[in-house]
């Protein structure tokens, strides 16, 4: 495996001249990618190599091109083309949440969530993991969450799952109880799209880098209900988080759970229909909470 990450390396020329590579080592396989730790004598690097034919490692690049402009997400890209990604390297120390300033990072994550357009969706399709997201853009956000999140993923669920009839009526009547409460929010924000511990680095010195972007305009709560699915922070972070961006009052009620369903869809495409028990649980919940009958 050394000797193919090394072919893959100077069979396109990428370094500069006189650097050459010391140690490559496999740091994990996720979805389509090999994931690397490759050092030179000049510097260490990133480097995702794509095991299945896909414009993914296009899309990775565009992406950090695109948030660039925020020291938390900013990465360099040193190369890249369909089948490689070379890119700046962050040396990670401890994946444990409690090195990290919840209050910081709250208000780090309103600070990045302050890039605005007059649209939901993206510029182009982007992906999670290795599924890919339909990004068309939309004026309403309530109806590209429903047509572009909701029913695009629900389609997708039973072309390869088993979706029993009581399982697919909860799930209609609470997209039908989501259609009646959701509202359009008051600004359509640029989100990461996938903030998780796993995506969140942080060095020796507390400085934290977030990778794996998952770009879309959104609602900026689309974001935080994302976050508290994972349990990646606790009440602090918002309460930072509001003090900079107001969090709004349908949050904690309704958006939490609504949001929630979406990110769980996409689990359960990407991993499995294990995920169908927790989309369950929240259909369960506001079924009962709001009487909605099926």
């Amino acid at each position: 495996m050394d000797s193919i990450v090394k072919n893959l390396i100077y069979e396109r020329k990428i370094l500069s001249i006189g650097e050459t590579i010391i140690n490559t080592s496999l740091i994990s396989v996720n979805y389509d990618f090999e994931n690397y730790y490759l050092e030179t004598t000049n510097r260490r690097y990133s480097l995702k190599i794509n095991k299945k034919s896909g414009d993914q490692c296009s899309v990775i690049n565009r992406m950090y091109n695109d948030i660039k402009f925020n020291p938390l997400t900013s990465r360099e890209i040193y190369y890249s083309d369909p089948e490689i990604l070379l890119m700046e390297y962050f040396q990670a120390e401890s994946p444990d949440m409690r090195f990290i300033n919840q209050h910081i990072f709250g208000e780090n994550i309103a600070k990045f969530h302050t890039k605005r357009e007059s649209y939901y969706g993206y510029g182009y399709d982007t992906y999670i993991g290795s599924l890919l997201q339909e990004n068309k853009m939309s004026q309403s956000w309530k109806k590209f969450y429903l047509n572009q999140r909701f029913d695009c993923l629900l389609s997708k669920m039973k072309e390869t799952l088993s979706i029993n009839s009581e399982l697919n009526d909860k799930i209609l009547i609470v997209r039908d109880y989501i259609d009646r409460n959701l509202c359009e929010p008051s600004n359509s924000t640029l989100i990461h799209g996938d903030i998780w511990t796993g995506n969140i680095l942080v060095d020796n010195d507390r400085n934290i880098k977030i990778i794996d972007p998952a770009l879309f305009y959104a609602d900026n709560e689309y974001e935080l209900a994302y976050i508290y699915l994972n349990g990646t922070f606790s009440r602090g972070f918002y309460d930072s988080y509001n003090h900079i961006n107001p969090i709004s009052n349908d949050f904690w009620p309704f958006k939490i759970y609504a949001y929630q369903i979406i990110p769980l869809m996409q689990y359960t495409l990407l991993e499995g229909p294990i995920y169908l028990k927790e989309i369950k649980k929240i259909l369960d919940f506001l079924i009962k909470r709001e009487k909605l009958k099926y």
